[in-house]
């Protein structure tokens, strides 16, 4: 009787370590994982300042976009900083706000900018909100 028992628990220990085998195994039909940091997406003539400061010249006044930490982590907060030049001084953008799009709707991402040091602008975001 104990021979049997012992083979009978043997079988039913090998049946689980095969079943935590096939469950932890990949799936071959699985979609590959997204990056972790994926580049935005946008209109293709402004630069992506999720990755880097990134610069743009509009209408003779340059725009400077930084967003600190790089790249920005959900549901912590980040800084995103404008500073506005023309002809090599700081301009003030009056009412100025800085918005995001989600690749989900989570709601309106308006934020507006307060002056800050150096002439840059800036607000404390947390997103999604």
């Amino acid at each position: 009787m104990n021979i049997k028992t012992t083979l009978v628990g043997m079988a039913v220990l090998a049946a689980l370590a095969a079943g935590a085998w096939w469950a932890r195994s990949p799936s071959p039909t699985a979609a590959p994982a997204p990056d972790a940091v994926a580049p935005a997406a946008g209109d293709e003539g402004l630069p992506d300042a999720t990755l880097a400061e990134g610069t743009a010249d509009v209408g003779g006044v340059r725009i400077t976009l930084s967003v600190t930490p790089n790249p920005p982590v959900a549901l912590a907060t980040f800084r995103a900083r404008v500073r506005a030049e023309s002809a090599g001084s700081v301009v003030s953008l009056e009412g100025a706000r800085v918005s995001f799009e989600m690749a989900m709707p989570m709601g309106d991402h308006r934020y507006a900018l307060v002056p800050g040091e150096e002439g840059w602008q800036e607000a404390v975001v947390v997103l999604p909100t």
